[in-house]
């Protein structure tokens, strides 16, 4: 894990210019590995039937009897591959026009990524193969491409296409996170603010903030190989965390598009909903709440130490070490960011 942090690493700190092919590459691959895994899936892979993919529940492969628990976990495997879109937000520093291309950036990645993956989903439903083999495969979803290909050399292909996708994730993961701390620390919301939030007179970029980005990393690595239970703990926090981010901004915009106490109009951007925006906030709201239902509940029965799912606890945590900062020294340190008013 520690190989994996140190390349991200050091492409973001002395490589950026790298960066953009490598994202470039990434993004050709995640394209590529699309169209080849369904053609190859559609091909060579035994056919379930129309009825099994549109009709059928599997839910006992997880130990929950109930159909409904069974049906809303399982949507948890879908939904979260659709988050990370406001990684770009994190980066609008250092966009050209961000009030325009970064909204036009999140739609068009929410919208193309989430009908491939629709796609793909339906390919992989129709081509699963030996039901019972997947569900107790540690790598299910390699075991789908195993079961149709049948050879392992070409199989391991696709797994090295997986790597290298997520491979050139980190860098953009390292490149946005380390963002994010340094503009919250930009305004006084962390401890130590003053030293996440420099940046690097030659280097121009917050160099403080990219290595305390790349020690938790690592720290996480050495978690790891103490206890697998509480890495998982870690890692599962994610999904639960970011849910929960995208719900407030929807949430205080949505009431102050209802709040009859502000005597200015909301100043839009470029982009805006019309009459129809409270009713997508709503069902927006609505939808992340039914998520996060599901999200902190074991993925299977019966529940130990090994399959508990961590991530509840974990976000009580952290809201609670939040919470004392608050009360602590944020409340007195914390800077309120506000933009100028542009018009266009």
């Amino acid at each position: 894990m520690w190989a994996v942090t140190l390349f991200p690493f050091i492409g973001n700190l002395w490589l950026p210019h790298f960066i953009n092919v490598l994202e470039t590459a990434g993004a050709i691959c995640h394209v590529v590995f699309f169209f080849a895994s369904i053609v190859v899936l559609a091909t060579m892979a035994e056919k379930s039937s129309a009825s099994y993919v549109f009709q059928t529940l599997t839910h006992d492969a997880s130990g929950w009897s109930n159909p409904a628990v069974a049906w809303g976990l399982g949507l948890l495997t879908v939904t979260y591959p659709l988050t990370g879109f406001d990684g770009i937000l994190h980066m609008s520093d250092e966009v050209r026009q961000a009030r325009v291309r970064v909204p036009r950036s999140m739609i068009f990645s929410v919208v193309v990524n989430a009908t491939m993956q629709f796609l793909y989903m339906l390919t992989v439903l129709f081509c699963i193969g030996d039901v019972d083999t997947v569900s107790t495969s540690p790598l299910p979803i390699i075991q789908v491409y195993y079961q149709a290909i049948g050879s392992r050399a070409v199989t391991n292909l696709f797994v090295f296409m997986f790597a290298f996708i997520l491979f050139v994730s980190f860098f953009n993961v390292f490149a946005s996170v380390s963002r994010l701390l340094w503009a919250f620390s930009r305004d006084n919301g962390l401890p130590f603010s003053r030293v996440f939030a420099k940046v690097h007179p030659k280097l121009k970029m917050p160099v403080n903030a990219l290595c305390a980005v790349a020690t938790c990393l690592c720290l996480l690595g050495l978690i790891n190989i103490g206890s697998s239970t509480a890495f998982n703990a870690f890692i599962s926090l994610p999904a639960l965390a970011l849910y929960m981010s995208y719900f407030f901004p929807i949430f205080f915009l949505f009431w102050r598009r209802l709040s009859t106490n502000h005597s200015t109009p909301i100043p839009w951007g470029p982009f805006k909903l019309g009459k129809a925006g409270p009713l997508i906030n709503l069902g927006a709201m609505g939808y992340i709440i039914f998520i996060l239902i599901w999200m902190p509940l074991p993925g299977a029965l019966p529940v130990d130490r090994w399959n508990l799912n961590y991530a509840g606890p974990v976000v009580g945590a952290v809201l609670v070490a939040a919470a004392l900062d608050w009360c602590v020294n944020g409340r007195r340190r914390f800077r309120v960011p506000v933009a100028p008013i542009i018009s266009d």
